[in-house]
């Protein structure tokens, strides 16, 4: 298949991309989850709640900006933030 600019991907390729915005979502997910448990608490921890937001707003921007023809990028988010979102499935924090 081939994008506007003639440069052409697979359907591997097209998978792959998939499966790094649903990392990227599941990671923005947590980040939501913890922003909301801890206003939730009588005295919500302000610098947690900054830090997951800045967090997720960083996620957010990368799952925008992923491209099909960018595996290299792709690949790294698969191997760097799969092991994190892997590891906050398994222990539900």
């Amino acid at each position: 298949m081939t994008l506007d600019n003639h440069q052409e991907w697979t359907q591997d390729d097209c998978v792959n991309l998939e499966s790094a915005r649903e990392i990227l979502s599941g990671l923005i997910g947590f980040r939501v989850r913890w922003i909301r448990a801890e206003k939730e608490k009588t005295q919500p921890n302000q610098t947690n709640i900054d830090k997951w937001a800045q967090e997720k707003a960083t996620f957010i921007g990368k799952r925008r900006r992923v491209n099909v023809l960018d595996q290299d990028n792709i690949s790294k988010i698969q191997r760097v933030h799969g092991v994190e979102l892997k590891r906050l499935m398994e222990y539900g924090d």
